[in-house]
């Protein structure tokens, strides 16, 4: 089912049981299978991407900006979890970015410390932080800046899909819990990303592999960095975003009129059993609030 199709159905699906979540989850997975917009055979493959983005790896080590990557190892056709567009590429998350980025500034710069709780589940939900000096919090803990991603490795947080994109840090820089596997995308949407780690894919996958003692699970590097990670041409990361995010939307509003239709069944169904519980003097009133409660027994109490 493509994008078009699912919006054809959208409203109808939604009153399934538990269907929104459902229609979230369903969403991320198309999106990382390049089944949520068409491809452009006219995008810039996938391909030429990955060239691009060694080529900016390999021009920021010989200016010392970063250490020489460990070398990447091609994902392994019996690694392939599913079919790709023919010009997307299976590629690594190490491959496209920076892993654990350092942020270098003065102490007495404002940036922003990102503990936990502030780091959001749901895609689309912005991650909040808190507004502290540099000097206070460049250590013993977690550097990240502004268009890095970030996943949450710990037990429950990665099974939850907590993982954000940083946007509008104080100061372009921040820092935060320990508990973040961090990556700065180039040359690549970090909504896209995004997507990729919230996608039931990744983390169903990921959850077997935790190592640690119950309760302290963690999801290792190799994990985060080695994955296959399914890569699309840039021009159709923007297209995959854009449509993501206008169906994320309709889930919204979706939510919000399931929970107002859910308080006005709650206020009738209140209204109905008091009318019931303490009957009207009038007896042909009375049988038409026990008629109504009988009739739209079903919609008022399910």
């Amino acid at each position: 089912m493509i994008a078009a199709q699912l919006l054809t159905h959208f409203d109808r699906l939604a009153d399934a049981p538990d269907a929104i979540p459902r229609l979230r989850r369903f969403i991320l997975d198309l999106a990382v299978r390049g089944r949520l917009v068409p491809q452009d055979p006219n995008d810039e493959p996938a391909s030429e991407l990955l060239k691009r983005i060694a080529a900016e790896k390999k021009r920021m080590v010989e200016a010392g900006k970063v250490r020489k990557p460990k070398m990447i190892i091609l994902v392994n056709e019996t690694e392939i979890p599913f079919m790709l567009p023919t010009n997307w590429r299976w590629s690594q998350i190490a491959e496209i970015g920076l892993l654990s980025p350092r942020n270098e500034t003065t102490d007495d710069t404002l940036a922003s410390f990102v503990p936990m709780p502030m780091i959001a589940a749901d895609y689309g939900e912005a991650s909040n932080h808190e507004v502290r000096r540099w000097g206070d919090i460049k250590g013993g803990y977690t550097h990240f800046a502004e268009g890095d991603v970030g996943l949450a490795k710990i037990t429950p947080c990665f099974q939850n899909g907590k993982s954000t994109v940083f946007r509008d840090l104080t100061g372009g820089v921040g820092s935060g819990t320990t508990e973040l596997h961090v990556v700065r995308p180039l040359f690549v949407n970090p909504n896209f990303v995004l997507l990729f780690l919230k996608c039931p894919y990744f983390i169903e996958t990921g959850i077997p592999i935790m190592t640690g003692t119950a309760g302290q699970k963690r999801v290792p590097t190799e994990y985060f960095a080695y994955s296959p990670f399914p890569l699309p041409p840039l021009a159709e990361q923007h297209r995959i975003v854009a449509k993501a995010d206008e169906l994320m939307a309709l889930c919204d509003r979706l939510e919000a009129t399931q929970a107002e239709r859910e308080t006005t069944r709650n206020r009738m169904a209140t209204a109905s059993l008091a009318r019931l519980n303490a009957p009207d003097p009038d007896p042909a009133t009375f049988q038409i609030h026990i008629a109504f409660a009988f009739n739209n027994f079903t919609p008022l109490t399910t």
